[in-house]
C-alpha cells in the first residue's frame, strides 16, 4: 500500500510566566504530497514519536481517506 500524501501533527499546551495554556495547540507538523509506502510511513511515525515526544505520553490518533485516482 501507498501513501499518497500525509500530514501529521502533534498538539500540546504551551507554558507562558510559569502557567500552562488551557487549549492545545499545534506545536509541531510534517506534511507532504511525495508518495510513501506504508511500512516506511509507520517507521516514520515511530521516529517522530522518539524524535518530539522522548518524554511525553501521547495518544496517535489517525483517519485514512480513499479517494478516486486522479488521471
Amino acid at each position: 500500500m501507498h501513501i499518497d500524501k500525509y500530514k501529521i501533527y502533534s498538539y500540546g499546551k504551551s507554558w507562558n510566566k510559569g502557567k500552562e495554556a488551557k487549549e492545545a495547540e499545534i506545536q509541531k507538523m510534517l506534511t507532504s504530497e511525495e508518495c510513501i509506502d506504508g511500512k516506511q510511513f509507520l517507521r516514520l511515525l515511530d521516529d517522530l514519536q522518539d524524535a518530539w515526544h522522548i518524554h511525553e505520553d501521547k495518544d496517535c490518533t489517525i483517519e485514512v481517506t480513499f479517494e478516486d485516482r486522479k488521471d
